[in-house]
């Protein structure tokens, strides 16, 4: 709320907007004063992404209104709320990864027409943004050259390259290490000295008392809470999160650091000797990577993006080959013509992608049919070679109800469904059947602290039950909650493996600057 007497920059009076029969939000109030920062709070599918949606222009409020200094106003478009002064920086980012910096920043441009562009005015344009926040641009690198936090810096300039009185961050913290989390924070408090005001959607606790002034919580769609941080505690947020449900609450985050108890660990299922991986630009990512994965434990990936990780997974799911060295892989070779997806998955690798919008699921499909992405060899939801649709359903039916999917049934369309639900239909997927090998490659992330504690619980016991698990993940409190051991890859070389329980996170961190110590 602002100050009484006060006009809001913008405000959303009664707002609700609804798909089909699932109302996303309901009557709701939200007022953005200028330069204060909220921030944006809720499960998955309460409703969150839809209000960035309308603030956004990409769609419109079936009831209410959304006032810009006090006016009602009907956005016909992006175009418009970008008229209007409002920025939005999405959790997956909107950048064209074979062009560069200035190519992408030109195509928010639209401003400029279709003709000639002065490249060397928008450099400059695009230069002095990035100098007043103090963010280092190269305007000639290509984005697949860029690693995610300078991803998310062209995304930030790209925003602000306009007029901006509002700008919108979904998720901003969710691919970010330690470091470059505290340079956004800086960066969201410059912006709030300059008068801009900034909403930040998060599942982080943490972030909200870093730079927030204001929380708004979301449950169900509706606004259960509006409140100054100063007056919240983790547990007050928790609470509002998830009304008076017991069950819930006691899964969360908040709950004393897990103490990683000794268990039996079984044979090798994967050796990785000597391998060298290039960047797709051809620069060495890291080399000499030797390490072996047990059945019956957890190895965390950590690491700066950009350092090889995305490239390992890969090589562990048939996508590419080593440059350098072998991986056998549950009778698998490397080197062998039999090293493909295909095989791999039969062998029993299952794969939870990186970007589940690229490669983890397909948009205009239904949940039915994106489960059989992952199992078209299942053999009872098959019959003389004819799909069984109703079996299928019930199957998915199932993992949504032991997931806490929130979707009508297995014949919704996957792109009704909130990010973090989409993120549930792929863990549910991979997770499902008998793989002996997991790699899970940022599996928390973008999800509510339920399902961040559910998906952790899960790992756990899929561990416990005998199977390997290569966990890539920026969040070392995730990696010491979770994994047995860890692995870290900086600046083309690796740190470990070893054991989390002999490391603190000051080790870890100083592993992921490239030092061998603190003090180094």
């Amino acid at each position: 709320m602002t100050e009484t007497g006060s006009v809001p920059l913008v405000a959303l009076r009664g707002v609700t907007k609804r798909f089909g029969d699932v109302v996303a939000n309901r009557a709701v109030d939200l007022e953005i004063g200028r330069g204060e920062v909220i921030a944006l709070v809720g499960e998955n599918g309460a409703g969150k992404s839809t209000i960035v949606n309308m603030l956004s222009g990409v769609f419109p409020p079936d009831e209410g209104t959304i006032e810009i200094d006090g006016a009602a106003t009907g956005f016909t478009g992006p175009a418009a709320s970008v008229e209007a002064g409002i920025g939005v920086v999405h959790q997956h980012y909107m950048l064209v990864p074979t062009l560069t910096a200035l190519d992408n920043i030109a195509l928010q441009a639209s401003e400029l027409g279709l003709w000639k562009i002065d490249r060397r005015a928008l450099g400059d344009r695009a230069g002095a943004v990035a100098e007043a926040l103090g963010f280092r641009f190269d305007r000639d690198q290509r984005i697949d050259s860029l690693d995610v936090a300078h991803q998310q810096r062209i995304e930030i300039i790209k925003a602000l390259i306009h007029e901006v009185r509002l700008l919108v961050l979904d998720e901003p913290t969710a691919v970010l290490g330690a470091d470059d989390k505290a340079r956004l924070f800086d960066t969201i408090s410059g912006l709030k000295r300059q008068g801009v005001s900034v909403v930040l959607i998060t599942h982080k606790l943490e972030d909200i008392f870093a730079v927030a002034d204001r929380a708004v919580i979301l449950r169900n769609g509706a606004v259960a809470a509006d409140l100054p941080v100063k007056d919240l505690s983790p547990e007050t947020i928790v609470t509002h999160m998830v009304g008076s449900d017991a069950e819930a609450r006691s899964e969360l985050e908040i709950q004393p650091e897990t103490v990683h108890p000794e268990h039996p660990v079984g044979e090798a299922v994967c050796r990785v000797r000597d391998v060298t991986l290039r960047r797709p630009n051809g620069s060495v990512a890291v080399s000499g990577l030797s390490l072996d994965l047990h059945a019956g434990e957890i190895v965390a990936v950590a690491g700066v993006d950009g350092n090889g990780q995305s490239e390992f997974v890969h090589c562990l799911a048939g996508l590419q080959r080593p440059d350098e060295g072998e991986i056998d892989c549950l009778g698998l070779n490397s080197r062998a013509r039999t090293w493909s997806p295909a095989r791999l998955r039969r062998a029993g690798v299952s794969h939870i992608p990186e970007d589940r919008r690229h490669s983890g699921i397909v948009a205009e499909m239904t949940l039915a049919k994106n489960y059989l992405l992952s199992h078209l060899d299942r053999p009872d939801v098959f019959r003389l070679g004819l799909l069984r649709n109703h079996h299928l359903g019930q199957v998915v039916d199932g993992l949504l109800n032991a997931f806490k999917v929130r979707a009508p049934g297995s014949g919704a369309l996957m792109k009704t469904l909130s990010g973090g639900n989409q993120q549930k239909i792929v863990l549910a997927r991979e997770l499902d059947g008998d793989p002996k090998l997991i790699l899970a490659t940022h599996p928390s992330r973008g999800l509510d602290l339920n399902t961040i504690a559910f998906v952790h619980k899960t790992l756990e016991q899929t561990r416990d039950a005998g199977k390997a698990i290569l966990l890539l993940s920026s969040d070392i409190d995730e990696i010491l909650k979770i994994a047995d051991r860890i692995i870290v890859f900086a600046g083309g070389r690796t740190f470990g493996p070893a054991p989390c329980r002999d490391l603190t996170r000051q080790t870890i961190g100083a592993w992921i600057a490239g030092h061998e110590d603190i003090e180094a």
